[in-house]
């Protein structure tokens, strides 16, 4: 078992540990270089999406929303399927005979 005297001893010689620590010497301008590089990062990674804000996703989600019901209102509508009769009649789609080359 360890004596009281060496437990003394090694507590000692620890605290004593910090009296040969010495300064160390940094350049003044090392914090400013950090900061700068770190704000240099960050208007980087922050360019690249910054357009894309909330705002900007809710008005083309509305947008895209808009245009998908009116294309349905059209698609449904007596006045398309007419004009698609009228484009198959006018440029004789709708025959069953043709010519092909594989008959």
């Amino acid at each position: 078992m360890v004596k009281d005297s060496e437990i003394n001893k090694k507590v000692n010689a620890t605290l004593n540990a910090v009296d040969a620590i010495q300064e160390v010497k940094v350049s003044p301008f090392l914090r400013d270089r950090i900061l700068n590089n770190l704000t240099v990062e960050r208007k980087e990674t922050q360019r690249i999406w910054s357009w894309f804000t909330p705002k900007f996703q809710i008005a083309t989600l509305v947008v895209v929303i808009l245009l998908n019901i009116y294309a349905y209102k059209v698609l449904i509508s007596d006045e398309y399927n007419a004009t698609v009769e009228e484009f198959v009649d006018t440029y004789d789609f709708g025959d069953e005979t043709y010519t092909s080359i594989f008959n």
